[in-house]
């Protein structure tokens, strides 16, 4: 595949819990720098946004799930969610209850009534550590859905006119919001002005 096109950006995962991140009295996790500032930078400028979730942390930090209300929130059209190495799993139950968490995470903060697509992937082919039991017949739709979100990263030289009339629409209409606010402002004032001469 040829990626002499692509700028990858791997940012750090994500560090603290839920309790500690709301100040339930658990050590509060501090990077020294605008995290979420930094992750929404990036994310605004980027084609593709892969969020990746690992099975025995799937959706349980509090830094993901503000970074996804503060640092991802209007980006859905080319946020890919997964959940990554699901070949890890021996028992279709374990599986499900990771699946399960992450979905009931994800909908605290997702202000959709149906939650959007988690990709389940796993590692490339020859990679994985021999899956037995359930998992095993499954294997086939990890390496499908891990093919297809390839596709998808791979889409996104062409995407890139798309968000960049997206960004444009954007600020258009953040324009026009600050012009009718001055407008207003502006005829306020001059009613003001008009009044304080008339008396």
């Amino acid at each position: 595949t040829n990626c002499q096109s692509f700028m990858l950006v791997d940012s750090p995962g994500m560090i603290d819990s839920p309790h500690a991140r709301e100040g339930g009295g658990g050590r509060v996790m501090d990077r020294g720098y605008d995290f979420e500032g930094v992750v929404k930078w990036f994310a605004e400028r980027a084609d593709v946004i892969l969020l990746f979730f690992d099975p025995d942390k799937p959706g349980t930090t509090g830094e993901t799930l503000s970074t996804l209300v503060n640092s991802l929130a209007g980006l859905d059209h080319k946020l890919h969610i997964i959940l990554n190495k699901a070949d890890q799993f021996s028992r279709i139950h374990d599986f499900a209850r990771a699946y399960g968490s992450l979905c009931w995470n994800l909908s605290k903060v997702i202000g959709r009534k149906d939650l959007p697509v988690i990709w389940t992937m796993c590692l490339p082919r020859g990679e994985h550590k021999g899956t037995v039991g359930a998992m095993e017949t499954g294997m086939e739709d990890l390496h499908r859905a891990r093919e297809e979100v390839i596709s998808e990263v791979m889409k996104a030289p062409a995407r890139r006119v798309d968000n960049a009339i997206t960004r444009l629409g954007d600020g258009v209409g953040l324009l026009s919001v600050h012009a009718r606010v001055q407008k207003e402002a502006l005829g306020q004032h001059s009613r003001v002005v008009w009044r304080g001469r008339a008396e």
